[in-house]
């Protein structure tokens, strides 16, 4: 009883006693730390069971005396939605230098290996037995259990158990209350069974993605009927998209329409097995799995976390680089992979190891965009059952601008809601009153868009950099706090060309032309050009680098593998004159581009006014306006001719937009 003396937090209810007792005997996996002595140990959570509902064990562990700034103790928790660089600062400020320190882990969430390294040893805590409850009921409430109702007991949803236990209360009125609450919630409230995810041949919004799920359904059918072999058969695929656009659902999408069974793992879980052999082991086990029960999908989450060998830190490297080897193992197998397709999932594709990505591993790479006008409408048809014809459902296309399939399914339940509360059929007003604010683009607001597109629109075709294909600026946007184009000026361009130096700088001219458009007519630039890595400043800012550090263009012909927008951040933080000649050629670009539009002021403000009249230039409403323009400056040598270059011509696809915050 000293312990209970010395630590009165986890005797005050059963429930924390319960789950006390269940994490000493986890920590008795590690005798010297279950002494008092040094150690660091990692705990997993059972499934169901969350982190924190272990804090009062784990502060009567660690400071029995109560004395918090004396003992040289940390913990912390790691739950499924933390980022690993959260768990990974929060290991260094609270766990790693201490004496004695505790580490609690959700079921599935994601263990930066700085942490794995660091343990000494990694113990699944067990769900709270029979043994357990009967001790804790025992010591807090005096109540005497048997085995036998404990066991009935624990059969009920937790939270339940515990509101029902009270001093003096004996245990068959405990388990009358349980029954009667079970009976009557059945009774008033039939629990609804979740929506099944459709096959993928009548879902919407997947683009290519659908096409090659509909296809390897086809292909797995006549593979089954001897008509192909599997060499003949896609083995797997990454997809790529933005958080939201339905990676998961799309796996399960899958798996219905090959009728086949699907196995869902990821990086996150095999950490959470233990040490670098316990993962490798999961992984395999799951690899394994997937063969037994061949035809089968594997869909692996997350595949970026796995991790590119040649962007390891060194502290990591080695346990990295093993853990990217036994998934490269498991994709190749030693006996074939026959029967198993890979689906991998990303937010992003740069972060995978190039090896992976490999012809006859993960050789297929869709990205999965977020689903236009039509697909949304078709996606949140689908959410409410198809109980609202999607004709009716056209007027709230605008309002679901920048929506993913989630933020769709989230409209749905919410609009549910609204009408369960008013005890009546789902409406269309439902619908839009879950819908974000949608605010109207007018006046001097519109006409900043207006000018801003016209400068990307006058420059790009002055410098004739592809083939122009119209202009647009929206009517009105979308309060939902996701990025959403204000406007843009579209350019066509060839697929294959030369590109030199004045081709890259023509493209940086252009997009910076919006920002001199703004400066020219209206005196001042405004803040959306730099809104986002998609923005005109980071599309400028980016090339600028690049043109320095790795096409050869710059000033050295030194060559840097660094792309990405935080990568070429580093390069010009630790390089001055590098930094200053990335400035020099934006600003030397942007008077071109201002040289440019005074040249042809007069066509500037005219494509400024229609934008603003109608919203919309077609080719031919542009030629009309220049025709007028050249027929004004009839006699003048015209400031466009200094940078007419038969170089202007690109090999991809040219798009200079500005976002709903541009002016």
């Amino acid at each position: 009883m000293s312990f209970i003396k010395k630590n009165i937090s986890v005797t005050k209810s059963v429930r924390d006693y319960a789950l006390f007792c269940t994490f000493k005997h986890a920590l008795r996996r590690h005798p010297v730390f279950a002494s008092g002595r040094a150690g660091l140990v990692l705990l997993n959570a059972p499934e169901g069971y969350l982190p924190k509902d272990y804090g009062n064990a784990v502060v009567a562990e660690l400071y029995p005396d109560d004395d918090f700034r004396r003992a040289d103790a940390g913990f912390m928790y790691i739950g499924v939605k933390d980022k690993p660089d959260k768990a990974k600062g929060d290991y260094e400020d609270d766990c790693q230098n201490k004496k004695r320190a505790v580490i609690v882990v959700e079921h599935g969430a994601v263990v930066p290996p700085e942490v794995i390294l660091g343990a000494d040893i990694i113990v699944d805590i067990l769900p709270i037995s029979a043994r357990d409850f009967r001790a804790a009921c025992h010591v807090v409430l005096g109540m005497k259990v048997s085995d036998e109702e404990a066991n009935r007991i624990l059969q009920y949803p937790h939270d339940h158990v515990w509101a029902a236990l009270r001093r003096g209360r004996p245990v068959s009125d405990v388990i009358r209350r349980l029954s009667e609450v079970v009976i009557q919630q059945d009774v008033s409230a039939p629990k609804r069974p979740e929506r099944d995810v459709p096959p993928l041949s009548v879902m919407h919004g997947y683009g290519d993605a659908k096409e090659w799920g509909v296809n390897l359904a086809r292909d797995i059918s006549d593979w089954q009927n001897g008509r192909i072999t599997w060499d003949d058969i896609d083995r797997g695929i990454v997809l790529s998209g933005p958080p939201g656009v339905g990676k998961s659902i799309f796996a399960k999408a899958v798996a219905k329409e090959c009728d086949v069974k699907l196995i869902a793992t990821s990086l996150g879980r095999w950490q959470a097995r233990g040490h670098l052999g316990d993962l490798l082991r999961a992984m395999r086990a799951d690899f394994a799995a997937a063969k037994d029960a061949a035809p089968a999908i594997l869909f692996i989450d997350e595949i970026d976390s796995v991790g590119d060998r040649e962007k390891f830190t060194h502290d990591n490297k080695d346990y990295s680089v093993q853990v990217v080897n036994g998934f490269l193992e498991c994709l190749d197998g030693l006996d074939g992979r026959e029967g198993v397709v890979v689906i991998a999932a990303t937010n992003n594709i740069a972060r995978i190891d190039p090896a992976v990505l490999r012809a006859g591993r993960l050789d297929r790479h869709v990205k999965i965009p977020l689903p236009d006008g039509q697909a949304r409408l078709a996606i949140l048809h689908q959410h409410i059952e198809g109980i609202i014809l999607i004709d009716v459902l056209a007027p709230l296309r605008a309002a679901t601008v920048g929506m993913t399939g989630a933020d769709l399914a989230k409209v749905a339940r919410d609009a549910r809601r609204l009408a369960r509360r008013e005890k009546r059929a789902l409406t269309v007003d439902d619908l839009r009153a879950a819908l974000p604010e949608v605010v109207r683009i007018d006046g001097e607001y519109r006409r900043s868009i207006a000018v801003h597109e016209a400068g990307h629109t006058v420059v790009g075709n002055e410098l004739k950099h592809g083939t122009y294909l119209g202009t647009q600026i929206v009517d009105q946007v979308v309060m939902n706090g996701a990025d959403q184009q204000g406007g843009a000026a579209y350019f066509d361009m060839p697929r294959v060309c030369r590109r030199d130096r004045y081709f890259y700088h023509g493209q940086i001219t252009i997009m910076l032309a919006g920002l001199a458009a703004e400066e020219v007519i209206l005196g001042s630039t405004g803040d959306g050009a730099g809104s986002g890595s998609n923005s005109d400043l980071a599309m400028a800012t980016r090339l600028a680098t690049l043109i320095e550090t790795m096409f050869g263009m710059g000033a050295s012909f030194r060559h840097s593998s660094a792309t990405s927008d935080e990568e070429l951040e580093k390069l010009r933080a630790g390089d001055r004159e590098l930094a200053f000649r990335v400035d020099c050629k934006l600003a030397s670009q942007f008077v071109r581009a201002k040289e440019i539009l005074e040249s042809n002021r007069s066509l500037l403000d005219a494509v400024t006014d229609a934008l603003v009249e109608s919203g919309t230039i077609t080719p031919k409403q542009y030629e009309e306006l220049a025709r007028q323009h050249q027929m004004r400056q009839v006699g003048q040598v015209g400031g466009v001719n200094d940078f007419k270059t038969d170089a202007y011509k690109d090999g991809t696809s040219l798009k200079q937009d500005s976002l709903s915050g541009a002016a």
